[in-house]
């Protein structure tokens, strides 16, 4: 792969990802929640979903996916099923006056937990899948060997996933120590739960698109 690709292909990537999406805002609501030290789990979580999601993508299952109306419907409910979950579950969360960066390993959910929400919040869009399937073809080259090339790409991938998503995570601890009175915090879950509320009847409702 030569480097005019590899740059194209890292901006790409890098407006992609940076564009706010379900993943960008659970890392954000965890870093404002846990800090960015726990919310680490989370963001592993989802690199770790999207490497699996390029895995399948890589083996072919993405056209597969393009091909089935049904599965892609089935999965699509999925994952709308599971941000209307979070958006629930973040929305009824409860306040408290203690700053949750200051109990580091005390906080209501362990890094096992945060892990899980990453993982599956990553795993549940299966756009995600379609796009890797339809984007490395795009950067390839027949002429050279083919998993050299898709190493670079999906490392390339997990590497700005992970800083982009990190640094939602910091901007999530910033608004914690600016806004850390109850009644914002209250506000807070409330907003963000609602917008994955809003991402889980945005995907639902195009399930006939």
């Amino acid at each position: 792969m030569d480097l005019t690709t590899w740059l194209a292909y890292l901006g790409v990537v890098s407006l992609l990802i940076a564009t706010p999406g379900p993943s960008c805002l659970l890392a954000t609501l965890h870093g404002y929640q846990y800090g960015v030290k726990k919310t680490n789990a989370t963001i592993i979580g989802d690199v770790t979903g999207s490497f699996i999601l390029m895995l399948i993508s890589a083996l072919g299952l993405g056209v597969l996916l393009a091909s089935s109306d049904t599965l892609f419907i089935v999965l699509k409910i999925a994952g709308a099923a599971y941000l209307v979950y979070l958006g629930v579950q973040t929305w009824r969360k409860p306040v408290t006056t203690t700053d949750p960066l200051a109990v580091d390993g005390k906080a209501d959910e362990s890094s096992r937990q945060l892990f899980k929400k990453g993982l599956i919040t990553s795993l549940t869009n299966p756009k995600d899948l379609l796009f890797f399937a339809a984007l490395f073809p795009a950067f390839l080259n027949n002429q050279q060997p083919f998993f050299t090339q898709l190493t670079i790409l999906m490392v390339t991938w997990i590497t700005v996933n992970y800083v982009i998503t990190l640094l939602y995570a910091i901007a999530g601890t910033k608004v914690n120590k600016q806004f850390s009175k109850p009644s914002f915090m209250k506000v807070f879950n409330r907003v963000t739960g609602g917008i994955f509320i809003s991402f889980g009847a945005l995907l639902a409702g195009s399930t006939s698109s």
